[in-house]
């Protein structure tokens, strides 16, 4: 009976991904009726559909995938010409079956109806159109390259009356196959729930590495360090999917809606590779399907109007998506007539939004603003599309959920562009811890724009009073700033820097803004756990992770901080001109040699400090008193092993090869050969040094790069380290490589 269970839900899954491509492939079918291979493939799921329910006793998917697949044999023989009644009622016969199928997986029966009109109806349409042969007795050859294309599903020589055939049967009848692995996806969500607890049990163990003596406790941790990253990041890519796993399904609602409205719609789809996590895939599904309804409904004109404005009557509407700064941008962009301005107007003042004088002083951008108010609706009845006020604020509230993000741009008599800006995950996130009172907190990274430090008690510290408003000057624009410490009614911590204090640059939908921590320490992965029920209506946070001593730290809620702190109003009533559009500081750029080293993976240097990359023998090492010396280049270079100056380096660990690769360099007029465990790369990197949260031997700091921290090795401490036995007072200061944090 598991044995039955078990291959009974996989047909469904397996019925579930053919009923899906059908909706696709009949949309496009319609727009290119004479696709062959098209035709081809609908027709063996069709066929693969009706032998797998034969197998189970389906009846009512077997019948009703029959007739489907029996005017799919007279179409792909040229017998009936396909037209848009005929699709219409093909996609009504798949959601019939999708709806049998749904039935079959809740109550392992299939539900009871009756489907003999549909049935009937189908039949009919197969009268031929055109006299033709059989194309099954008498098959030409474009029907036997139709029949040649590859397909995921078994070739019909096999497949005739037969339901879906074992792996092992088939490679007994000398075919070649290949199967899917799936995995159900309540297993990956408790995999990488284990994941992340594994992140938070590594986050713990750090401190007290990096506070340990012992050489074999730090080996530990670092094993464990890497292990956990490559876990980390095995599953996240498990859990990611593209995006076209829920595109697929807008061909079809666009024909529907179009037609509906009595509109010519062609639907574009640019980026369907673009992978998000399943999760955040499911949540844009619905936000994604009301926007393109919009589109249709409110945005797209009808044809003769579009003639008559010297465009095409066929409209189009684009779907794009790509990753963008650690984040994925989709856009629904259309070529309609765009917002109506003074509808939206009109509309606000009649449902009493905001008064008469505001509503005709105020921007485009405002106005677009009031059309996410919940309950507005321009439309003047209800229909099945519009009308009933409920739409554009889920659509943001759902986006905001999910730490997203929604902006409109529309340019009447040429359309609207919608741009939602996506996390790439959930359940792991990068953060700059930031420090208020005595209190962490945490800043999602991908909202920070710029980070600033500025000296509170200095004269010109760059603060300016704008109409009771505390502004920033940054490089000649006014930035409105927020205390965290205000917006969280905490009181200063005794111990911060007053001399010095942080400013991080945000955007709350198009407006920027500064919030002030007293102090920034470092940048993390980190696992978000929902807040508790009591906590659910604090909107300031978005939700909490544990820091590395156990403590429970929160996450900022960046737009519920800007929307309580009341100051869009303030800035709505005194705005802020400014005579260019703020752009981040463009960064400095230097090449850094990437290498690891025993314990350490990922440890750079600038490449302007290495004088060649060569690969020694061991044979060619030799002791020169309690020094390892090379004669290398008719003198003689000092071997220093890396991994005995730098903390985290694991020393004395058995030479795995013959050859090690070894970085040259000059200093204080000696050469000097650096031993390393492997070369790995060269990058550009930002010229900005991040400093350290505590001192590391031989470490200078730390660079971000594709949100990855890697170390930046201190190469004069080193080397000076390396010299113990001289007066390190004798040695010349080096110059900086990277400029100051």
């Amino acid at each position: 009976m598991e044995n039955h269970d078990e291959i009974l839900a996989e047909f469904i899954l397996e019925a579930r991904e053919i009923i899906d491509r059908l909706d696709v492939d009949f949309v496009r079918l319609e727009e290119n009726p004479n696709d062959q291979a098209l035709v081809g493939s609908i027709f063996r799921g069709l066929h693969t559909l009706k032998g797998s329910s034969s197998f189970f006793s389906l009846k009512r998917l077997e019948k009703l995938s029959h007739a489907g697949e029996s005017l799919l044999g007279k179409i792909r023989g040229g017998e009936v010409e396909l037209d848009f009644s005929k699709s219409t009622q093909l996609l009504e016969m798949n959601d019939i079956l999708r709806q049998i199928i749904e039935g079959v997986e809740l109550n392992r029966v299939e539900p009871a109806g009756d489907d003999q009109l549909l049935i009937e109806s189908l039949l009919g349409l197969m009268q031929a159109e055109r006299n033709a042969v059989d194309p099954i007795s008498h098959p030409s050859p474009e029907i036997d390259k139709v029949l040649a294309v590859p397909s995921r599903d078994l070739p019909d020589t096999v497949l005739e009356d037969q339901p879906l055939i074992e792996a092992a049967q088939l490679n007994s009848l000398g075919q070649e196959v290949v199967v899917p692995v799936k995995v159900n996806p309540d297993v990956l969500d408790k995999l990488m729930n284990i994941a992340s607890e594994m992140v938070l049990a590594r986050n713990r163990l750090l401190p007290f590495s990096q506070q340990s003596s012992d050489k074999l406790f730090t080996s530990a941790v670092r094993s464990i360090d890497l292990l956990t990253l490559e876990l980390q990041e095995r599953m996240m890519k498990m859990r990611m999917q593209p995006i076209f796993h829920i595109w697929d399904k807008f061909p079809r609602l666009v024909r529907d809606v179009s037609a509906e409205c009595h509109k010519k719609v062609r639907l574009l789809q640019e980026g369907s590779e673009t992978e998000l996590d399943r999760i955040l895939l499911d949540s844009i599904r619905d936000p994604l399907i009301h926007l393109i309804r919009n589109s249709i409904d409110h945005s797209i004109e009808l044809p003769a109007i579009r003639l008559e404005k010297g465009k095409s009557e066929v409209a189009y509407l684009v779907l794009r998506a790509a990753h963008q700064n650690g984040i994925v941008i989709v856009e629904v962009i259309d070529d309609g007539a765009g917002i109506n301005y003074e509808r939206v107007r009109q509309r606000a003042i009649t449902n009493g939004l905001i008064s008469s004088e505001k509503a005709n002083s105020i921007s485009n951008k405002e106005l677009i603003d009031l059309i996410f108010l919940p309950g507005f609706s321009t439309r003047d009845s209800i229909t099945n599309l519009s009308g009933r006020g409920v739409g554009m604020d889920v659509v943001k509230n759902n986006i905001e959920n999910i730490g997203g993000s929604i902006e409109i741009t529309s340019v009447p008599n040429q359309g609207t562009h919608v741009k939602l800006k996506i996390p790439l995950t959930l359940a792991i996130l990068p953060t700059l811890f930031v420090q208020c009172g005595e209190e962490v907190f945490l800043i999602p990274q991908n909202r920070i724009l710029e980070l600033v430090r500025f000296a509170p008690n200095q004269a010109n510290n760059g603060i300016e009073d704008f109409y009771g408003t505390p502004t920033f000057r940054l490089r000649d624009k006014l930035i409105p700033l927020l205390f965290l410490s205000e917006q969280l009614g905490l009181a200063p911590s005794p111990s911060a820097p007053k001399q010095k204090l942080f400013i991080a640059v945000l955007n709350f939908n198009g407006t920027l803004f500064g919030l002030v921590v007293e102090a920034v320490l470092n940048i993390q992965d980190v696992v978000i756990k929902p807040l508790g029920e009591l906590l659910r209506d604090m909107s300031k946070f978005a939700g909490a992770t544990i820091m590395g001593n156990g403590d429970v730290a929160l996450i900022l809620d960046v737009d519920g901080i800007a929307r309580q702190s009341g100051l869009v109003e303030r800035l709505e009533l005194n705005p802020i001109k400014q005579d260019e559009l703020y752009s981040p500081v463009v960064e400095e750029m230097i090449s850094v040699l990437l290498f690891e080293i025993p314990g350490l993976n990922k440890i750079a240097l600038p490449l302007d400090a290495i004088d060649h990359i060569i690969k020694l023998g061991t044979d060619q090492i030799q002791q020169n008193g309690n020094r390892e010396v090379v004669y290398f280049n008719e003198q003689l270079m000092d071997l220093v092993r890396l991994e005995q100056y730098v903390s985290g380096g694991t020393q004395n660990l058995p030479a795995t090869s013959h050859r090690i690769p070894v970085l040259t360099c000059r200093y204080r007029d000696r050469l000097y050969g650096l031993a390393v465990k492997q070369v790995t790369d060269i990058i550009e990197v930002p010229a900005k040094l991040h400093e350290l949260a505590s001192p590391q031997k031989g470490l200078n700091g730390c660079i971000i790069h594709n949100d990855q921290v890697i170390n930046v090795l201190d190469l004069e401490e080193v080397l000076i380290m390396h010299n113990i036995q001289e007066d390190s007072s004798e040695y010349p200061q080096v110059i900086d490589l990277f400029l100051p944090s």
